[in-house]
């Protein structure tokens, strides 16, 4: 029987010893992701309100006045409206995506996970460039939101299990 290839890396997502038991999952990480799946539930909203802008009159006016300023060959004004919406669509399911990950592995008790979220709330404090309100106060959520999860991760108890965790993997 030919042993499984080994793949560098895989032991981040996937538990080597099953046979050592994981320490109980704390409550400040369980509500730490979970404040994290909130954050993707914002996304969810943030999104929805995103993809109707996108294709509302004032944005395709937006547009219009764009396409008018350009010289040569211009783009459709439909073709610029339709890549703002996928661009809107795909960022949005990127980032959803991401929170949720971020979420799962958080609770399995995965330091990476944890550094990765606050990279992920660092990224969304970028969004606040050209804010407007009332629109913007999902991005000042997923802020809080981000910002809470990823410093609960780092007290003493979570920062205890996240260290065993890892002792228990290898």
């Amino acid at each position: 029987m030919d042993t499984p290839p080994r793949v560098p890396g895989l032991g981040t997502f996937l538990d080597k010893n099953t046979g050592t038991p994981k320490p109980p999952t704390p409550q400040l990480v369980t509500v730490a992701s979970r404040l994290l799946l909130l954050a993707a539930v914002v996304q969810v909203v943030a999104s929805v309100i995103a993809v109707v802008y996108a294709a509302s009159p004032a944005r395709l006016d937006a547009i219009q006045l764009q396409i008018d300023a350009m010289t040569g060959s211009t783009p459709s004004l439909a073709m610029m409206r339709n890549l703002g919406i996928l661009t809107v669509v795909i960022s949005g399911i990127a980032t959803i995506t991401a929170y949720v990950l971020f979420a799962l592995f958080l609770a399995k008790g995965r330091s990476w996970a944890r550094v990765a979220a606050g990279v992920l709330a660092l990224l969304t404090v970028m969004q606040l460039l050209g804010i407007t309100l009332p629109e913007g106060l999902t991005t000042v959520a997923q802020i809080v939101l981000g910002a809470v999860a990823v410093g609960l991760c780092y007290l003493p108890g979570p920062n205890h299990f996240f260290a065993t965790v890892k002792a228990a993997r290898s």
